[in-house]
C-alpha cells in the first residue's frame, strides 16, 4: 500500500505538469496508473477525477494571474460540458475493466496523434495571429456556427471526462485553436479553466454513487496540485515539442499494453 501511494504521488506529480502544460488533463496518465490496480471502471474514472479536479484548481489560479485564460470561453465551454458529465457516469458503470482498458487504449492512441499534431497547430496560429489584444477581440465575437460546434463538441467532452477521469481537454484544447483561433498557451488555459468545473460535475456525481478510493485519491490530488502550478508556470518559457513527442510515444506504448490486456481479458 505504501509504494502504491508513493507510485501514485510521483505519477500524478508528472501528469499534473503534463496536463496542465497541454491542457489535456492529467487523468490521460493517472487513468492508465490506476487500471493496474483491479479498481472498478467507476472507482478508476471517478478517483482520477480528483487529481484532474486538482491539476485544473492549481494551474486556473496561475494561468488567471497571468490573463493568458479566457473566462467568458471557459464557461461555455463548462456549461456546455457539464450535462455530458452525466451520461458519462453511467456509460462508465456499464464497462468491464477490460472493456475499460480496450475502449481507454484508443483514446491514448488519440491523444498522441494530437501531441504530435501540436506543434504543427501552434505553427499555423502563430502564423495567423497578429497579437494578444486581436486574438481577444476574435474570442468575443463568435459566429454562431462556431458557437454551435463549440457547445456539441463541449457536450462529448464532458461524457468522454466521466466515462474515463481524464478531463475533456483533448476535445477543448483542438477546439479552441482550430476554431476559435487560440495559440496553445491560451488554449491550454482555457481548458484548464473549464476542466475545473468539468472534472467537478463528474466527481460530485460519483460521490453521491460512492465510487471514489479517497485514500489513493488524496495522495493522486496532493501531487497532481504540485504538479499543475510547476506545469502552470513553465508552460510559457519552456519550448515543449520535443517533450510532448516523447510523451506521446510513451502513451502509444501504454495505449499497445492495455489493448493487449483488452484482447487477452475479453
Amino acid at each position: 500500500m505504501v509504494i502504491e501511494f508513493l507510485l501514485g504521488f510521483f505519477i500524478s506529480l508528472f501528469a499534473g505538469i503534463i496536463g496542465s502544460m497541454v491542457g489535456i488533463g492529467g487523468g490521460i496518465v493517472i487513468t492508465p496508473f490506476l487500471s493496474y490496480f483491479n479498481y472498478l471502471p467507476s472507482q478508476i474514472s471517478s478517483t482520477s477525477l480528483m487529481a484532474v479536479f486538482s491539476t485544473s484548481l492549481s494551474s486556473s489560479f496561475f494561468y488567471y494571474r497571468k490573463k493568458l485564460l479566457s473566462k467568458k470561453i471557459g464557461l461555455i465551454l463548462s456549461v456546455s460540458s457539464i450535462p455530458g458529465t452525466y451520461f458519462g457516469v453511467i456509460i462508465s458503470k456499464l464497462f468491464s475493466l477490460s472493456e475499460f482498458r480496450f475502449y481507454f487504449a484508443f483514446i491514448l492512441i488519440a491523444t498522441s496523434i494530437y501531441l504530435i499534431l501540436k506543434s504543427k497547430l501552434k505553427n499555423k496560429n502563430h502564423f495567423n495571429s497578429t497579437n494578444y489584444h486581436q486574438v481577444i477581440v476574435n474570442k468575443n465575437d463568435i459566429s454562431l456556427i462556431k458557437l454551435l460546434f463549440i457547445v456539441i463538441s463541449s457536450f462529448f467532452a464532458g461524457i468522454l471526462s466521466s466515462s474515463f477521469g481524464i478531463g475533456g481537454g483533448i476535445i477543448f484544447v483542438p477546439s479552441l485553436i482550430i476554431l476559435l483561433g487560440f495559440d496553445m498557451n491560451q488554449a491550454a488555459a482555457t481548458s484548464q479553466f473549464a476542466l475545473l468545473f468539468t472534472s467537478l460535475s463528474g466527481l460530485l456525481i460519483y460521490i453521491y454513487y460512492g465510487f471514489p478510493d479517497y485514500f489513493i485519491g488524496i495522495v493522486l490530488s496532493i501531487g497532481s496540485l504540485i504538479g499543475g502550478s510547476i506545469g502552470a508556470k513553465i508552460s510559457p518559457i519552456v519550448p515543449s515539442n520535443i517533450l510532448l513527442k516523447i510523451f506521446s510515444a510513451v502513451l502509444i506504448i501504454v495505449s499497445i499494453k492495455l489493448l493487449f490486456d483488452g484482447f487477452t481479458l475479453f
